[in-house]
């Protein structure tokens, strides 16, 4: 695994999350030190080095789902 805190912490499960929503590539979970009354981070389940860098239109695909399904809870 790479070195970055969503697999090393998050994803390896060192660093206990509040699950907002989960697929079986994606997760959301409520940021562990949030800047904003709602704030939540969305990642894909295998690393990345870049969003700019995801070639995958599925998981890209499946990402940008999550974002919608988990913004219309927030604004609901």
């Amino acid at each position: 695994m790479t070195e970055d805190f969503y697999c090393e912490q998050v994803l390896s499960g060192r660093i206990q999350v509040k699950k907002v929503l989960e697929t079986e590539r994606v997760l959301a979970y409520e940021h562990t030190r949030p800047y904003w009354p709602v704030h939540i981070v969305v990642i894909p389940k295998q690393h990345i080095a870049s969003f700019l860098d995801l070639e995958n239109d599925e998981l890209l695909a499946e990402l940008m789902d999550v974002v919608r399904r988990v913004a219309s809870q927030v604004v609901s």
